[in-house]
């Protein structure tokens, strides 16, 4: 962790956010935490502790996230969360432009631009056989299964399964949350452990906006989705996502691209909304 750029003010201003029942702190408790903090160690183990985050100014980015360039790549973009998102990422790893374009990419697809605070159920039966075609074996049973709402439909499909208990509603109250669309009661639970937000023993924390930016990235560095970021490759412009085969034979085919496909298949557990997800990548790319 970088500690270089955390201001003594900010380490106080987290302080106070531990202090229970009041913003304000003693005079003995700032007079001994400033003697403390004389020691570098010391100081460098209380901003671990309290989880400041470093400030990163924007001259040090890699990429140049502002309203003005995200609207480039998605209009409908949810303001509210890009200083979220640029508050966060430090701590989570989420550091060169492939891996900030990468993450974003999934989340507005996989969120509506930062929008939509659950999963939907109000599927077409196509739709619905579409999107869980391993599960659902016709448009017919599609059908059948729609009409006994979304609750129901939400847990036939993810009940039983990750954590999620059978005879329970746990499909419906765990199914996708957030801005990456978390899915699944282990998977809420695990969130739970590295964010110390109770995801787990309540769901709807997802849906306020600043949980969900860290459930996300907490998502994104669990399952190595930097590293993963770092294998997308592009043509000499930068921003064109590299589509040769092994023999150098130009396809056009976004799959031929391994790291945006493993990205992707890590985050959605399959290929749906692929080139809608490569599309955005570009975009992101080349604007920011």
């Amino acid at each position: 962790m970088t500690t270089t750029t955390v201001t003594d003010t900010d380490i106080f201003a987290k302080l106070r956010e531990h202090v229970s029942g009041t913003s304000m702190l003693t005079q003995l408790l700032v007079d001994t935490t400033n003697k403390a903090m004389e020691d570098a160690a010391f100081r460098d183990e209380l901003i671990e502790r309290l989880g400041v985050i470093p400030a990163v100014s924007t001259e040090n980015r890699p990429y140049n996230l502002t309203l003005a360039n995200l609207r480039k790549v998605y209009p409908g973009v949810n303001a509210e969360a890009i200083p979220l998102i640029l508050k966060y990422a430090p701590q989570y790893d989420i550091l060169t432009k492939k891996q900030m374009c990468s993450f974003l990419s999934n989340c507005i697809v996989e969120s509506n631009g930062f929008n939509a605070k659950r999963e939907s159920f109000a599927y077409t039966a196509g739709r619905l056989r579409q999107v869980f075609s391993t599960r659902i074996a016709s448009i017919a049973a599609a059908k059948k299964l729609l009409a006994k709402g979304q609750v129901a439909t939400a847990n036939y499909l993810y009940g039983g399964r990750y954590g999620n208990r059978p005879g329970t509603n746990d499909g419906w109250d765990y199914r996708g949350g957030g801005i990456i669309q978390n899915t699944f009661r282990s998977n809420y639970y695990i969130l739970q452990n590295m964010t110390g937000i109770p995801f787990g023993e309540n769901p709807k924390h997802i849906e306020d906006l600043e949980n969900a930016v860290k459930a996300a990235m907490a998502f994104w560095q669990l399952n190595g989705c930097n590293t993963k970021a770092e294998k997308i490759n592009t043509y000499d412009d930068g921003y064109t996502l590299n589509t040769l085969t092994s023999k150098g034979i130009e396809t056009k085919d976004y799959k031929m691209n391994y790291g945006a496909r493993i990205v992707r298949e890590t985050v959605n557990g399959g290929l749906n909304g692929y080139e809608h997800f490569c599309q955005t990548l570009e975009k992101c790319l080349r604007y920011l």
